[in-house]
């Protein structure tokens, strides 16, 4: 009895999609039509004398409460929950409910033209796909005409599944969409096998239909952005990093620091020295150890270490957070129809209005841009960072910026302990001149130093050739000191810009571009320094308008929908408009694709 409910709700479907793209039959059944007929269906005469030779009750009538119809509620129960469930779907998602799912993606009510999706393989033969202005029909008398005509609208380089719209009236051209850009491409069938590239895709996955640069992990649970392999050269710097800081710098530092504190225990007390020009020099052993226990006991190695340790952590968590989380990317419409204006009151163009992008073909909002990079418009875009290999957006700046904090501590805590160690070295260095007397900048005579007069030529000699030889004892704790210093100095200028742009509610695609200060327009989203900060960090997040897993599978049953002809865009919004305001919405001529797992 269930797969008759089944079978009705198929083939309802299947008049419903036949309805919506022929604008002269654009009719649909009623829910209490539809229950009838189910009934009508199922429910034969036949069927009822077995029912009443088998001494059970039957009765055809509509109320609910008589016990003789519990049989026939258990019937429509199952369509009655589909139809509920398929009304849920076409709802547009509130903000802040929840992602959509797969089904819902391929199949958005934003795009009702969508008939079935068709899978292009790039192969030795057929590396690219070409898509006509209209279809080439050899066999029309009017082909050399209208081949002048038929330019190329676009080329797909790559495999791909895309979505199409119907086809021509011989059936063998379908009308394909990649994001704003439509064009007609011949497709295989029975009779001519090998005459195009675009076969049908009952089954595809989710990761191929995505139309953006981004690069998939794990069948698609991680999607990361389009300079995938620069994440992994900053993993690789990162790790690096650590290696040497973890493994030589920390390591020579305790070693120092130990050696320091038995030279402290063995030596004290002052010596007394007659330098070569007569002075009498007085030398304090234990003042270049003491030197640092002011300022510098932090920087203790077991300090270092677990502070190291804990800055590398949260910047290898938060880089790959702010890699792999969804910038805020708004969905392209595939489709030959242009996207429809908003009418929200925000006015069009201008730098804080709506503005139309032609690849993803939707009206973006304000303060979104699309990125060539990646490829897709993204909300509130602030910037595409190579490093992260992402774009930037309203959904990941927060843990970008924390990503910036930690990676910024941790090149300066790096590039101090390996200046540290510099000074070690130099103070421990012994310098000696011709004579074989040791030079040294740390002595006082007469409250004169060391040479007859402050920083003279003899001490700036000294101090050159004494620094000198402490960076030939240690060449790459220097070198590896002069790379983190760069990337610190680099990393606090990013983070005080960024610190910046929140305290007065910019991003930097807006700060770069000046809108607010060559645009003469107003921002509206500055709300004071502090309350900029609080909303930047503690407000709630955008939901994702992206599935949450790109590893699904979707199944769709093209028997039963057959494809229609492309009757126009007119003609197509007619009956999709009627569609809807028959209680059907705009996407209920889709097919409901089942998801499973890979």
């Amino acid at each position: 009895m269930r797969n008759g409910a089944a079978r009705a709700s198929t083939n309802n479907e299947s008049t419903e999609t036949t309805s919506l793209l022929n604008a002269n039959t654009a009719n649909s059944t009623s829910n209490g039509q539809l229950a009838e007929s189910y009934r009508t269906a199922v429910m034969s005469p036949s069927t009822a004398e077995l029912f009443q030779q088998a001494g059970i009750p039957y009765s055809d009538t509509n109320d609910d409460t008589t016990a003789n119809n519990e049989d026939d509620d258990e019937e429509q129960q199952p369509l009655t929950d589909d139809n509920d469930s398929t009304k849920q779907e076409q709802q547009p998602l509130p903000p802040g409910s929840r992602p959509p799912t797969v089904n819902e993606f391929y199949f958005s009510p934003d795009n009702p033209s969508v008939q079935r999706y068709y899978r292009f393989t790039s192969t030795a033969l057929t590396p690219i796909a070409a898509l006509h202005r209209r279809p080439q029909n050899p066999y029309d008398p009017n082909h050399a005409a209208n081949n002048n005509n038929a330019g190329v609208t676009g080329l797909l380089r790559r495999s791909a599944v895309v979505p199409s719209h119907g086809t021509d009236a011989t059936g063998d051209w379908i009308l394909v969409s990649v994001g704003g850009r439509s064009g007609w491409a011949r497709k295989q069938t029975p009779s001519q096998p090998h005459a195009g590239s675009f076969t049908p895709a009952p089954t595809f996955a989710a990761t191929e239909g995505w139309m953006g640069n981004h690069a998939f992990l794990c069948h698609g649970k991680v999607m990361l952005g389009s300079d995938a392999p620069s994440l992994i050269f900053t993993n690789g710097l990162l790790l690096l990093g650590a290696f040497f800081h973890f493994w030589i710098v920390l390591p020579n530092l305790a070693v120092t620091v130990l050696h320091q504190q038995e030279q402290q225990q063995q030596q004290q007390g002052t010596s007394s020295e007659t330098s070569p020009n007569g002075y009498t020099y007085t030398y304090d052993s234990s003042q270049h150890q003491n030197r640092f226990t002011s300022w510098l006991l932090l920087l203790s190695p077991n300090t270092m270490f677990w502070s190291s340790l804990v800055l590398f952590l949260l910047s290898w968590i938060f880089l790959w957070i702010s890699a792999c989380m969804d910038p805020g990317i708004l969905p392209a419409v595939s489709s030959p129809i242009k996207a429809p204006i908003p009418n929200d009151g925000i006015p069009l163009g201008g730098p804080v209005g709506y503005r139309y992008c032609s690849t993803c073909n939707i009206f973006r909002p304000p303060r979104s841009k699309h990125c060539n990079s990646c490829n897709v418009c993204v909300s509130k875009f602030d910037h595409h960072c190579p490093w992260v290999g992402n774009c930037i957006g309203e959904r990941n700046h927060r843990f970008f910026f924390v990503f910036l904090v930690s990676i910024a501590a941790l090149t300066i805590l790096v590039t101090a302990c390996t200046v540290r160690l510099l000074l070690e070295a130099y103070y421990e260095t012994a310098v000696f001149d011709e004579n074989g007397v040791e030079q040294t900048t740390t002595g006082t005579t007469n409250n004169h130093n060391y040479g007859g007069g402050p920083w003279d030529a003899k001490e700036l000699a000294a101090i050159a050739k004494r620094l000198w030889k402490a960076v030939r004892s240690m060449p790459f704790t220097v070198l590896f000191g002069s790379f983190t210093l760069l990337c610190a100095w680099s990393l606090v200028s990013l983070l005080c810009f960024h610190a910046m742009i929140i305290s007065v509610a910019q991003t930097t695609n807006e700060r770069v571009r000046g809108v607010y200060r060559y645009g003469g327009a107003s921002n509206a989203a500055d709300q004071g320094c502090w309350r900029n900060w609080i909303h930047a960090f503690w407000s709630k997040r955008p939901v994702s308008r992206l599935p949450l897993d790109f590893s699904d599978i979707v199944n769709v049953d093209y028997a039963t929908l057959p494809e229609s002809p492309w009757l126009g865009e007119e003609t197509t919004l007619a009956a999709s408009n009627s569609q809807s305001n028959m209680g059907g919405g705009a996407n209920h001529h889709h097919p409901q694709p089942s998801s499973t797992r890979v």
